[in-house]
């Protein structure tokens, strides 16, 4: 693809790099700059850049950010991170999205996770296109106190980017599932439109209740989808934010959850308010996703040969099977061979959490078990 669309590093980051120790990021990526130019991608693992913004009303967030989030130190990590520097704004915004999804689609061939950062959450659009253009089914994940289908008084609106992710064809959108919605946010026509979908939605107050809840859901998610709005404002000191929110440490935790998951291939980033402390935050952010990345084990696909224990729970009508990988300690569930997925009969493992294989003990069906067997039947 053609990388003329990347502008490279501002200068005054570079030199002030030079200034810092020599363990913090600044001093550790590859860098895009004007003297290196692009650098090479053949033995990179993550990729970071970030959106010019259309209309820079402040400093723009690529200066802000990485003015914080070079100053990190790393962590003990095995890999190689690359900053592509700025994807140059389109004349209008199909062409931002054109570009997104070009380079997406370049970098997950590549098998290289992509951090994209900045600009509006209408963006997603444009990582999903990336992925969907190659004929594969995609899970896709927002963080976001709002479901985003249409606008108010609408439905499924034409302005919305998850209105078009559902009703574009072909479809490759296999699951959608929202963490942290705020029910002030949310019109039941949308929750019922989410159940009819059979998408999954959690509301802040579930997330907050349990926050590990979230990780087989991020374990099992390809595209990750963060609206700062989500951010409890007087986390990011932005007077016009919301009141209520995650915290700085929980949205830190989902995001060493999304680094560890084998299957994310692009993490977004978007509206993100001009604060000195959501810069700080952003870098933070940023930093946990890196963490988690080291700490990935590779099971995904979860094998049933690989060193597992397998827990069969005989229900009333079904018999539950369940996987506990001896390497992470993390649980699968079985879905039946009978119920089939991409006209394949094959069986599917769906991650899950301890608490499902205790639920189906004493009787319950889990969720994931039951809502996988909807989805696979329409």
């Amino acid at each position: 693809m053609d990388f003329e669309i990347l502008s490279p590093i501002d200068d005054k980051l570079l030199a002030h790099n030079l200034m810092l120790p020599n363990q913090v990021l600044g001093r550790n990526l590859r860098i895009h700059s004007k003297q290196e130019g692009l650098p090479d991608l053949k033995d990179v693992n993550i990729v970071i850049l970030t959106l010019e913004p259309r209309l820079i009303k402040d400093e723009p967030v690529h200066f802000r950010f990485r003015q914080q989030f070079y100053q990190l130190f790393s962590g003990n990590w095995d890999f190689v991170c690359a900053d592509l520097g700025v994807l140059k704004a389109g004349e209008n915004h199909e062409d931002t999205l054109f570009a997104l999804q070009m380079l997406t689609q370049e970098m997950h061939q590549r098998n290289i996770l992509t951090i994209i950062i900045g600009g509006e959450q209408e963006n997603t659009l444009g990582l999903f296109r990336g992925l969907s253009g190659m004929n594969t089914y995609i899970n896709l994940t927002s963080i976001d106190a709002r479901l985003d289908f249409g606008t108010p008084g609408v439905l499924v609106s034409d302005e919305s980017y998850m209105s078009k992710i559902i009703t574009e064809k072909p479809n490759n959108l296999k699951q959608f599932t929202n963490l942290g919605y705020q029910s002030y946010y949310v019109s039941q026509e949308e929750l019922d439109l989410m159940q009819k979908l059979f998408f999954d939605a959690y509301r802040l107050g579930e997330i907050n209740a349990d926050i590990h809840e979230s990780e087989p859901i991020l374990r099992d998610t390809d595209i990750l989808s963060v609206d700062f709005n989500v951010i409890k404002a007087s986390e990011l000191d932005f007077s016009n934010g919301n009141p209520n929110g995650f915290n700085g440490a929980q949205i830190c935790t989902l995001m060493r959850y999304a680094g560890l998951s084998d299957r994310l291939s692009i993490l977004g980033l978007f509206d993100i308010p001009s604060s000195p402390r959501a810069d700080q935050l952003l870098a933070q952010m940023v930093w946990y996703v890196l963490e988690g990345y080291c700490h990935r084990v590779n099971e995904y696909p979860f094998s049933t040969h690989g060193a597992c224990t397998k827990l069969v729970v005989p229900q009333e009508q079904e018999t539950i099977t369940f996987f506990r990988s001896e390497k992470s300690q993390r649980w699968w569930i079985e879905v039946p061979k009978e119920v089939k997925y991409n006209n394949k009969d094959e069986t599917t493992l769906l991650p899950c959490a301890e608490k499902d294989y205790r639920m189906a003990q004493k009787g319950e069906i889990p969720s994931r078990w039951w809502k996988s067997v909807q989805r696979s039947m329409h």
